[in-house]
């Protein structure tokens, strides 16, 4: 019995040890470029379950009186406690919002929906989202119209929809489709000065670098969509299936996508961060906002590197996960805005329209 009460002893150690050993370089993974190693990027995609484990042992410990692991934990929490918030931020709505606000908006609208359901009715729904939410600038990814299809939205459909905004920029990208324009765009109730592309290479993705005139203020604005990690369906398929009923060989098909797939999407997301961080750091204007589609999670070197010293809005105003992808169990907040430190955010907010991929994402951000 001895023995056995020794053994199960190491053992909890060794576990405990384990866990909080990978808690910490999970919650340090995003300063790691996936050029360096890749392997670091895989835990920041894990870091809220390493968290969760974590966190479970801790409530172990405390009920079963183990004092000194209990203490261990705590002190790692705290080190992590960084990293802890970005991911689970915790903030009361703000009931009065100063007058001199502006509202934004970023939203991934998967071609206005419209690969889902082929009709200009469902569409329709996301412009409606849009004029309800009434934002002063919308950002959009994936921004998707018809050249000729009489059951999508055209060109002529959004400008007449979304007629309050005199101000709008389209940068057209490449798209398998020659029937379709595709890009992202830009919104606006306050002048565009300028409008420029980020030079980075990219197929289907793309950023662009706007100056507005915001009530008198100049602003840059940087409106992304990053490398998306290219899933088939199929793949998408067995991920959603292995969160249902995990086995042996969905684990071996999940290992398999992440080679394929993820692993260079992580590389190419990499050199996106680093052309869109040295815009940023050149930046000459008073103010700047960043905002989209990352691809990618709040612990990871892409955000980590655009994100530099700027003020992530749902970390300053937000409140729990804010997961803003909503398919095949993918729960993760990938859209985010960012802004410089002389603006301060209210009341982000994710929405819940399910006609994308995405959830709208918007805040209140107030120019200092």
């Amino acid at each position: 019995m001895k023995f056995l009460k020794k053994f199960f002893q190491v053992f909890i150690h060794i576990l405990n040890a384990l866990a909080l050993t990978a808690l910490l370089m999970a919650a340090f993974s995003d300063f790691i470029s996936p050029f360096r190693t890749v392997f670091f990027s895989y835990l920041g995609l894990f870091f809220p379950f390493i968290f969760l484990l974590n966190l479970v042992l801790f409530f172990v410990w405390l009920f079963t009186k183990q004092w000194k692991l209990a203490g261990l934990d705590f002190l790692v929490f705290l080190i992590c406690i960084s990293s802890i918030y970005t991911y689970f931020p915790v903030h009361r709505k703000t009931k009065d919002i100063p007058q001199d606000c502006i509202k934004i908006l970023t939203y991934n609208v998967m071609r206005f929906g419209q690969p889902d359901r082929k009709s200009k009715k469902e569409s329709d729904k996301i412009l409606q989202y849009i004029r309800d939410n009434d934002a002063d600038i919308v950002c959009i990814q994936e921004y998707g119209v018809s050249k000729s299809d009489r059951k999508m939205l055209t060109e002529n459909d959004v400008s007449v929809s979304l007629g309050k905004y005199p101000y709008h920029s389209i940068e057209k990208l490449k798209f398998p489709y020659v029937s379709e324009i595709f890009g992202v765009a830009i919104f606006s109730k306050f002048p565009i000065l300028s409008v420029k592309k980020v030079p980075y290479e990219s197929e289907y993705n793309g950023s662009i670098v706007c100056e507005l005139n915001v009530k008198g203020k100049k602003v840059t604005l940087i409106n992304n969509h990053l490398e998306s990690n290219k899933l088939s369906q199929e793949e998408r398929d067995n991920y959603y299936r292995m969160t249902q009923d995990m086995d042996s060989r969905s684990l071996d098909v999940f290992t398999q996508m992440m080679t394929k797939r993820l692993t260079p999407a992580y590389r190419f997301r990499a050199l996106q961060a680093q052309a869109i961080s040295k815009i940023i750091a050149e930046n000459k204007n008073p103010y700047i906002i960043v905002c989209g589609d990352f691809n990618d999670t709040p612990i990871s070197y892409a955000r980590h590197k655009i994100k530099g010293k700027l003020h992530d809005a749902f970390v300053d105003s937000g409140c729990g996960l804010g997961i803003t992808y909503n398919r095949y169990r993918f729960l993760f907040r990938i859209d985010y805005i960012l802004h410089s430190s002389n603006i301060k955010s209210y009341n982000c907010t994710v929405g819940k329209l399910r006609n994308s991929d995405h959830f709208p994402v918007w805040c209140y951000l107030q120019l200092k």
